[in-house]
């Protein structure tokens, strides 16, 4: 059968880093593990030889129907034809190298998920500024989200080389473990917050909020001169949860 990506998926074809992908994952025969992205079948079969349980989405008709044949010898495994980040479903693990224009998406997906870690294969550019500090111009709302709620490493840079077709940027394998929560409400806010990230905190809170006890402590506490962009993660989620609360009946 053909390679396509008519999905914009990029196969990987190297063996080397389909080892480091499946040892990263340290998948045990007690775990459940998901993946989207069946492609050919080439990680999903060694995630078959290690877990107690597999479910992998295809989102791409003809590769689910070219896997339901290739892997019907793997008792342990479910083939699903559905936009991956629609399941809805319980794993231990997390694996797959997404389409780069999914990332963002998978980001906000990934936070409502309870899990142990995930293995993720990503375009460099975007893990960057996952992991991206504060004052360049790469920390963005999704850095904070991201940093709060996860402790992301990176793994290993792979090359456009390991891939068919090869895309036109560099990617990264990445180890994704929980660590907290947000809502939704507080996603947004973060949101808002960094639509000023170039504003001084002062001129911010003005705009977001009327309650003065808010901006008093946050003027005893907090530089109000520093802007959104200085900020650390943990105390932008401060910052959202406090205006979040206020805003309540």
């Amino acid at each position: 059968m053909k390679l396509t990506n008519r999905y914009g998926q990029n196969f990987l074809i190297n063996d080397n880093i389909i080892k480091k992908f499946i040892d990263s994952s340290l998948i045990t025969s007690d775990d459940s593990v998901y993946e989207i992205g069946t492609g050919h079948g080439i990680l999903t079969k060694n995630l078959c030889e290690k877990a107690k349980s597999v479910v992998s989405s295809e989102i791409d008709s003809d590769l689910y129907n070219l896997c339901t044949n290739k892997l019907s010898q793997y008792d342990n495994l479910t083939l699903l034809n559905i936009d991956g980040l629609k399941y809805t479903g319980k794993f231990d693990i997390f694996v797959s190298s997404l389409p780069y224009s999914e990332s963002e998406r998978f980001i906000y997906w990934l936070i409502n998920q309870q899990f142990k870690r995930a293995v993720v294969i990503l375009q460099k550019e975007f893990i960057d500024k996952l992991l991206s500090i504060i004052n360049l111009s790469s920390y963005r709302s999704i850095s904070v989200v991201s940093q709060y709620c996860f402790n992301i490493t990176s793994i290993e840079i792979i090359p456009p080389s390991n891939f068919h077709p090869p895309p036109k940027v560099y990617s990264t394998l990445a180890l994704i473990q929980p660590k907290n929560t947000l809502t939704k409400s507080e996603i947004l806010m973060i949101k808002k917050l960094f639509s000023f990230r170039r504003k001084q905190l002062g001129s911010v809170l003005n705009r977001l909020t009327n309650n003065e006890d808010i901006i008093n402590y946050c003027n005893n506490n907090i530089d109000l001169s520093k802007r959104i962009h200085e900020f650390t993660p943990d105390i932008i989620v401060s910052l959202a949860q406090l205006i979040i609360d206020d805003s309540k009946p």
